[in-house]
């Protein structure tokens, strides 16, 4: 069964499979936003100028046709007897007065008559925006005309330009407001975004422990509906890795129980079938050495003297790895204390320190079994491989886990390589347990290792 924190680095390392490509939710709701006012901007002014073209052709049209009608009553006909000119002129005047069309008056000749000027628009648009709205030039031609002379000509033309004008002049308005809008929306769009993002933020944060190995700490409320459903899904799914995480550490030390059981049952056969067998093997040998009359008889019977005593020293050391020491019902310092006194045995040259706090947390018994096995290796192999003068085992309390070190004044931890069996052990114990190892490493002269395990 695959361990809580495995399957949420399995469910991490699957992210990359929705593309090598991958964009900032800031950047998408920015640039987002920015082509959507843009696109909201092309669209507002387009149907403005639209409008506006389609109101200035109007405008015009209705003005020009008016400015024709007004000529075509008020012109004098050709037999009055009045100055044709003047009153043309006032006609012309009349119409360069109103808005949207102009008139000119030549004489016979062609020449311009004076006018009074036209009243230019206060703020004119800009030639390329005048000519996109300009419509299609409009005039007509009346002759003043006193028979049989012909005295000259009014021309009425379209005149858009102050049409024109109005339209930049709200277009001028209409631009700064689109502006303003376009910065509320995008601030808006990334408030609500940097407000996901802390939301988002805080569930990562939640999965990140998870990943961590701390199951216990839920996702925390949002206040957003939908990415509440996402936290409960994520506590849910924490809550599950917990219950399958215990389970799993419940197995495994019931296993590692088992185990120690069996190795237990392993070294008694040992110890009651092949000791007494041993030892009879030696007496048997001792007493033909010692009834021997030959030499070389005498010599091959110490020889297998020997060869015993080495069997059964061996099979002395097998019943010590296998069996647990000392006896059922022990405290784990009792237990430690007592493996150092053995230790003592074997290197009397080694001094053997154990510093255990008071109060200590009491691991469940496949615990007590992993810690006393660390010890009993870590100090394995610094005699074997360091040639110490100093081992120090201390047993501490840190918060609610039990930690256990070992530290020696020797040589130094072996050099960096494949782990050997023993190493191979203690993580994996460590692994099945929810503990934690630290290999051998040198601190201020001294090679220490670690190996911390949470407390019921």
């Amino acid at each position: 069964m695959m361990d809580a924190t495995g399957q949420i680095g399995a469910i991490g390392g699957r992210r990359a499979a929705f593309g090598g490509r991958r964009l900032r939710l800031r950047s998408i709701a920015l640039v987002g936003a920015t082509l959507a006012w843009i696109t909201m901007f092309a669209i507002s002014v387009s149907v403005v100028i639209w409008h506006a073209r389609d109101s200035v052709g109007n405008e015009t049209e209705s003005a020009f046709i008016l400015a024709k009608s007004v000529a075509t009553v008020r012109l004098p006909t050709s037999f009055g007897q009045r100055d044709m000119m003047l009153e043309a002129a006032a006609i012309a005047n009349e119409i360069r007065a109103q808005r949207h069309v102009t008139a000119e008056l030549r004489d016979a000749t062609g020449k311009p008559v004076a006018l009074a000027p036209r009243a230019a628009p206060e703020h004119p648009a800009p030639a390329w925006f005048t000519e996109i709205l300009r419509p299609a030039p409009t005039r007509d031609l009346f002759p003043i005309v006193q028979y049989p002379n012909v005295l000259g000509v009014l021309e009425i033309s379209t005149a858009p330009e102050d049409e024109i004008a109005e339209t930049w002049r709200d277009l001028r308005v209409l631009v700064p407001l689109l502006l303003g809008t376009a910065f509320v929306a995008i601030g808006v769009t990334l408030a609500v975004t940097g407000l996901v993002l802390r939301q988002l933020g805080q569930l990562n944060g939640a999965l990140g422990r998870m990943r961590a190995g701390d199951l216990d700490r839920h996702a925390p409320a949002t206040g957003l509906i939908e990415l509440d459903a996402l936290g409960e899904g994520i506590n849910t799914l924490a809550a599950h890795l917990a219950s399958e995480r215990a389970e799993n550490r419940r197995l495994q030390g019931r296993m590692m129980t088992l185990a120690e059981g069996e190795r237990a049952r392993i070294a008694s056969d040992l110890h009651d079938e092949i000791g007494p067998q041993l030892f009879a093997l030696q007496a048997a040998v001792g007493q033909a050495s010692r009834a021997a009359p030959a030499p070389d008889l005498a010599e091959a019977l110490g020889a297998v003297a020997r060869h015993s005593e080495a069997i059964r020293k061996g099979v002395r050391g097998a019943i010590d790895d296998l069996r647990l020491s000392p006896a059922e019902g022990a405290s784990l310092s009792d237990m430690i204390q007592e493996l150092l006194i053995g230790f003592e045995e074997i290197a009397p040259d080694t001094a053997f320190t154990l510093k255990a706090g008071d109060p200590l947390p009491e691991p469940d018994e496949a615990g007590q079994i992993a810690v006393y096995r660390f010890v009993r290796e870590s100090v394995l192999n610094a005699l074997r491989h360091a040639r110490p003068h100093r081992i120090e085992v201390g047993l501490s309390a840190t918060g609610a886990d039990l930690l256990a070190s070992v530290s020696d004044d020797g040589t130094g931890p072996a050099a960096p390589g494949r782990p050997g069996l023993g190493q191979a052990g203690m993580r994996d114990r460590a692994a099945a347990l929810g503990a934690s190892w630290s290999p051998p490493r040198r601190l201020e002269g001294r090679t220490i290792t670690e190996f911390r395990i949470p407390c019921p």
